[in-house]
């Protein structure tokens, strides 16, 4: 018995040795302090990815008839958003807590939620994210853009007929698409708030789920208006990506549209947070 006792503690002083000498390495450390910055990344990575990939697929493997397109592609698209939210939050909401946003990450600083000094590096880690996830479905999609390529009409460009598989343009007037935009993104942060609020019905276990059926929900009742980007860096990442591809055209496009999906996240977050903070008082307050 003394012998099995003293072979334990040899054991724990080693793997106490071990821990200690991997807890020297400078990757080690490093990985642990931008942990959360890595986080935002990959979920904004994945997130664009799967976002984009939905539109993609139904650009170029849905069907051709105009009830196919209205009834099963922007119901896929609506599906493709709100599942891929929901993994993207299950990889890192343990971790950096899932903002995936910048209007969601300025909203929590203006509101004392999150801290500023960690606001840049978080909204750099998604617009980086954001940026890649758009290559890769590129990439991924390349040979389909070729053929279709060869393919456009006279008056036909790329960035006029595929920019929008990446990033949104409305089927309404600028003036109406910033109120869409302002809206649907307080809808999406005062949902995200209560989803997260203890005081509320409880919602541990199936949060990431939740907040993809709240953008689900979004997108297949008001968001065809705007495209409901409702996030800055979703819509500028692959919007600058398809600038360096096709030219200017993507900023241009819809009198300049690109603007829109910037500023109307960011007052619809700051409305939301401020709605849901000063009018939602649950009775455990």
């Amino acid at each position: 018995m003394a012998i099995e006792n003293h072979m334990d503690e040899d054991q724990q002083q080693r793997q106490k040795r071990d821990l200690t000498a991997q807890d020297t390495w400078p990757l080690y450390r490093y990985r642990w302090w931008i942990r959360e910055y890595v986080a935002e990344f990959f979920g904004s990575f994945f997130l664009l990815s799967f976002g984009i990939g939905v539109t993609a697929t139904t650009t170029f493997h849905a069907g051709n008839t105009a009830s196919f397109q209205t009834n099963v592609s922007y119901l896929a698209i609506t599906l493709g958003w709100g599942f891929g939210l929901a993994i993207a939050l299950f990889i890192t909401m343990g971790v950096s807590g899932g903002h995936l946003n910048p209007a969601v990450t300025l909203a929590n600083c203006a509101f004392g939620a999150f801290p500023w000094r960690k606001a840049p590096g978080f909204m750099l880690a998604q617009f980086l994210g954001a940026i890649l996830g758009a290559a890769n479905v590129y990439g991924l999609f390349k040979q389909h853009f070729d053929d279709a390529g060869v393919m456009l009409l006279p008056n036909e460009t790329m960035a006029s007929k595929f920019s929008g598989v990446f990033v949104t343009y409305p089927n309404v007037s600028n003036v109406f698409a910033v109120w869409s935009e302002i809206f649907n993104t307080m809808v999406l942060m005062m949902g995200i708030l209560a989803i997260n609020d203890n005081r509320m019905t409880p919602a541990d276990g199936y949060k990431p789920v939740a907040v993809g059926l709240l953008l689900f929900v979004i997108g297949i009742t008001t968001g065809i208006n705007s495209g409901y980007a409702l996030n800055p860096t979703r819509d500028l990442g692959p919007r600058i990506f398809t600038a360096m591809l096709w030219g200017k055209e993507p900023f241009t496009l819809h009198g300049y549209y690109f603007w829109i999906p910037i500023v109307g996240p960011i007052a619809g977050a700051l409305l939301g947070m401020f709605l849901y903070v000063f009018c939602i008082i649950p009775s455990g307050a």
